[in-house]
């Protein structure tokens, strides 16, 4: 039992390191609560992703899963048959694990790439909650009592939505990062609903229920920006009154 733990835990230390690796704020670190950068002598700028993540965000000491041994392989079982029918904790896990390192990253983009408020501001929020549910999820595979080992690497869906994002500014930026990460959110937060009905690990069952409530908070503040977004775009694009028109009302006002 205390090898098992011991596996566990520098598994999680790896997954911190794998963070870093994507240049996303490590394990522990603390979200910025507003918008400005404070000053360097206060706290270090986040190091924002590159174009293209790493092939792997496995840390390079990372500690492979153990060799199979008589023990390991019956607790293997056990494990196997304690989780009954309800969802693989340790697939959950890596769901939660990569759309939550996703929305930081992307997150750390969108501050620094958009100008629009809106954008912006629900940016900010996904930041925020995503530092607390990595906290909570470090938690939650600490104390674990199934399987926790995992694929830490970026899929490469994620990798390209990453470089999409950074590949444009302006509105075309805001209404892409809304689209994506609103969408990501959703399917997370479905997950999330799933295990928390249906998990069956406790410690992990608890982690979703309690972070549920996050995941619906940003997607409402996304869905928001993004009308918000939408509405400015269809006030910008409006066609001017026609000069025969704006005679017409000029004139009308004049009667007045």
């Amino acid at each position: 039992m205390t090898t098992r733990k011991a596996h566990k835990i520098t598994g999680i230390l790896a997954a911190a390191l794998a963070a870093s690796a994507l240049g996303t704020l490590p394990v522990g670190a603390t979200a910025q609560t507003t918008t400005n950068t404070p000053p360097a002598s206060q706290q270090p700028v986040p190091t924002l992703p590159s174009t293209t993540p790493p092939d792997t965000a496995k840390a390079p000491d990372q500690v492979q899963t153990p060799p199979a041994t008589s023990d390991s392989t019956s607790s293997a079982a056990t494990v196997t048959a304690g989780q009954g029918t309800g969802p693989v904790a340790k697939d959950f896990i890596r769901t939660a694990y990569l759309s939550n390192e996703f929305g930081i990253a992307a997150a750390q983009v969108a501050l620094k790439t958009s100008g629009n408020a809106a954008v912006k501001a629900a940016a900010q929020g996904v930041l925020n909650n995503g530092m607390k549910v990595r906290q909570d999820m470090v938690t939650a595979i600490q104390g674990a009592t199934t399987d926790m080992h995992f694929d830490q690497g970026w899929s490469d869906e994620y990798k390209q939505k990453l470089a999409d994002l950074q590949s444009v500014t302006g509105k075309a930026f805001d209404q892409k990062y809304l689209a994506t990460q609103g969408d990501i959110t959703r399917t997370a937060a479905s997950a999330y609903s799933d295990y928390a009905t249906a998990g069956t690990d406790a410690t992990v069952k608890t982690f979703a229920q309690s972070d549920l409530s996050r995941l619906q908070g940003d997607a409402s503040n996304l869905d928001a920006a993004a009308g918000s977004v939408a509405a400015e775009s269809d006030a910008a694009t409006a066609p001017a009154p026609t000069a025969s028109k704006a005679a017409k009302t000029t004139k009308h006002t004049r009667k007045k």
